[in-house]
């Protein structure tokens, strides 16, 4: 899966009645546009009356092969809701977000959640730095340094992804990594063999042949060719890693399991909510990240994965987290 620099606001997707000004319409369009989204599909859509915000599923946006279920879909629009909150926090105005469907009235079944702006209030500290954070949000897909992440920021960064309704807890050890690495591996050779799946991938290649949506795409480079990323997102010409270089690389890495205590839709939108959070928190930290799902729509691998890792629930996504490769300066001579 492809969570990469999401840049269009979709048009038409905006309507506005007394309550919002343009300007703020504008501005919360803006936020959810950068919400990472699968392909970069943005299977949202946005639409604001007086001083409330909504956001609903998009679920003509399909991708059969990779997302069978709708899961990334639905992680999608759970990372536009955090993008939402946050923009409705940076306006000034304080927040209140009802959730599909056990927080909200309504009875529409694309409706994911509601964000209204109650009364005027100042964002927090930290609320400024991660709304800030989404325009710099990106996702790196190539091998950490070797530099750890200090305990402060894993502190941070595990409180950031944890929520009521979502478990998050760190990869450990070598034991730990060499279950993930065989687990990922597997995921990764399905994947590479499966003709119709590389087909659908490829027509999403921005640099490929077929029907790329204009709002949508990824490119080539955005395939992880190397390290833990590398059995991410799996084209036919990978290389693939040995499981013992994999495990060494998942063990020198900081890696989170995102979990749920149930795998019904709502879930999933949760588990994106936390996702997004976890991810502009270590943005604003100036920690790089990336998010691994694909191999998780496989069945047998989540089961897998909750089994032998003893998970307390169905795992959603696996985030990166580590420091940038410092790319080398040219020397003028």
């Amino acid at each position: 899966m492809s969570w990469l620099r999401p840049h269009r606001r979709r048009a038409g997707t905006s309507t506005t009645e007394q309550g919002w000004s343009p300007e703020e319409v504008h501005s919360l369009e803006d936020a959810v546009a950068r919400a990472p989204s699968v392909h970069n599909t943005q299977p949202w859509e946005l639409t604001t009356s007086d001083r409330t915000a909504l956001l609903r599923e998009r679920p003509d946006v399909a991708l059969e092969q990779h997302d069978p279920e709708g899961r990334d879909r639905r992680l999608s629009c759970g990372a536009a809701v955090t993008n939402l909150f946050l923009g409705v926090r940076a306006l000034g105005w304080a927040a209140l977000v009802r959730r599909w469907p056990e927080e909200s009235e309504s009875d529409d079944p694309r409706l994911v959640a509601t964000v209204k702006a109650t009364h005027r209030q100042q964002p927090s500290v930290s609320e400024g730095q991660r709304f800030r954070a989404i325009t710099r949000r990106t996702s790196y897909r190539k091998p950490f340094h070797e530099q750890q992440l200090p305990h402060v920021a894993r502190e941070a960064l595990l409180a950031a992804g944890n929520s009521a309704d979502v478990h998050a807890r760190w990869i450990t050890g070598l034991e730990e990594a060499r279950t993930l690495a065989e687990i990922l591996g597997y995921a990764a050779r399905v994947h590479r063999k499966d003709r119709h799946y590389q087909r659908e991938l490829a027509m999403w290649l921005v640099d490929g042949q077929g029907g790329v949506d204009p709002g949508g795409g990824i490119a080539s480079e955005d395939l992880g060719t190397g390290g833990v990323a590398a059995v991410g997102l799996v084209g036919p010409s990978s290389r693939l890693p040995d499981e013992r270089h994999l495990a060494e690389w998942i063990a020198n890495e900081s890696i989170m399991v995102l979990t749920t205590s149930t795998d019904e839709p709502a879930a999933h939108f949760r588990a994106g909510e936390a996702m997004q959070f976890a991810w502009l928190t270590a943005t604003s930290l100036g920690v790089a990240a990336s998010v691994i799902t694909q191999p998780l729509n496989l069945t047998e691998v989540r089961a897998g994965l909750r089994d032998r890792l003893g998970l307390p629930g169905p795992p959603h996504a696996l985030l990166r987290f580590g420091y940038p490769v410092p790319v080398p300066t040219q020397r003028r001579f």
